[in-house]
């Protein structure tokens, strides 16, 4: 078996969503097989509890390990259909087993849980240079009424080269001139700071108040 290193990163397995699959927890591992146009190849996929993963495709005519898929220079037509069955196992398993884990703070995904569980909305991530950064919209009008960001303290004016998550809300302009005092309440970074405000996640505001302005942002974002 072959290790995949990339699939995992920023994610974290939900085992018991591994079990639900499909998966077979077997001496502190999770395996799972299945088969690959129309019964050509077995692949397997094996999770252990570190949360390294490894694969392996037999050809089932042969019983041979097979390895063409893995060698990117070289997939040819055929090779190329048996990467495309073989990648989109392994996405269904990523899109059904695994939570995404960009953000490391709790507080941040406290927030994220409370949004989701609140408005059923889910965090898009819309910038392939940004990966750490992630915006909220409503379903219907689209329009955004969180940005969570992973920044440079510094980028807030403060003197501190620390990397933090915040958050940035929208409000009525007169509130955000309220709210507004460099410790606790931000300029919105990258934002119109006459209707945002960043928020750093890290404890400065507590959890219960920075739930009142999200649901007012939310509103705000009919």
């Amino acid at each position: 078996m072959r290790e995949i290193n990339n699939f995992i990163k920023d994610k974290k397995i939900d085992f018991k969503k591994l079990e639900e699959f499909g998966f077979e927890l077997i001496d502190n591992s999770y395996y799972y097989q299945t088969l690959l146009l129309k019964n050509q190849f077995k692949m397997s996929v094996k999770i252990n509890l570190d949360n390294s993963i490894f694969t392996e495709i037999i050809d089932t005519e042969t019983n041979e390990p097979y390895v063409l898929h893995l060698l990117e220079m070289k997939r040819s037509g055929y090779s190329e259909k048996v990467y495309k069955a073989y990648n989109e196992v392994l996405e269904k398993i990523q899109k059904e087993c695994f939570e995404d884990e960009r953000f490391k703070a709790n507080y941040t995904k406290e927030i994220i849980n409370y949004i989701n569980n609140k408005y059923g909305d889910k965090l898009e991530f819309l910038w392939e240079k940004s990966p750490k950064n992630a915006v909220v919209r409503r379903k219907f009008s689209k329009k955004w009424y969180a940005v969570i960001l992973t920044v440079s303290k510094r980028k807030l004016n403060l003197d501190c080269d620390e990397i933090i998550e915040v958050i940035n809300l929208h409000n009525i302009a007169e509130e955000i001139e309220k709210l507004i005092d460099n410790k606790k309440y931000f300029p919105a970074y990258h934002m119109n700071k006459k209707y945002w405000c960043t928020i750093c996640l890290d404890g400065t505001v507590e959890l219960k108040e920075i739930y009142k302005l999200i649901d007012i942002s939310y509103k705000l974002a009919e």
